[in-house]
């Protein structure tokens, strides 16, 4: 902490090392130190090759990237595309017909279980509304 105020190429090194963040997970699988990195950055400089193995991928500007992005999203869009015309509507069909009895047999199961509880609410209904039994002569 003492000659870091007086190093700027400390605080350099520290940028570089956030530009490329798969140097920290070779530091934490011990391959190499911070010291040994910081050599090589400070010999080699930061736009030497061996860095593009460490380097963000997000952040990276390489034309030849970006072509590989539109391939494989266009790959992607294919993909789907030939998934949606090998679909066979029958098959389709019967599926959801299936779904669809499941769900029916699912509610009459439910309503089957509220059917008792809600009978016997009507039945105190009834004997409510009518509290006195006359009998019509």
């Amino acid at each position: 902490m003492r000659n870091e105020k007086n190093r700027p190429s400390i605080d350099q090194f520290r940028q570089f090392v956030m530009d490329h963040p798969k140097l920290r997970d070779e530091v934490n699988a011990g391959k190499k130190t911070w010291q040994q990195y910081f050599e090589d950055w400070y010999l080699y400089g930061a736009d030497h090759e061996m860095w593009d193995a460490y380097r963000n991928e997000s952040r990276r500007s390489d034309p030849k990237n970006s072509a590989k992005n539109v391939q494989s999203e266009e790959g992607y869009v294919g993909k789907v595309i030939s998934f949606v015309k090998n679909l066979d509507p029958d098959q389709i069909q019967d599926h959801l017909s299936n779904v669809n009895s499941t769900l029916s047999n699912i509610q009459q199961l439910i309503s089957q279980f509220k059917s008792p509880a809600a009978s016997s609410g009507q039945r105190e209904e009834k004997q409510v509304s009518q509290p006195f039994n006359f009998r019509q002569d």
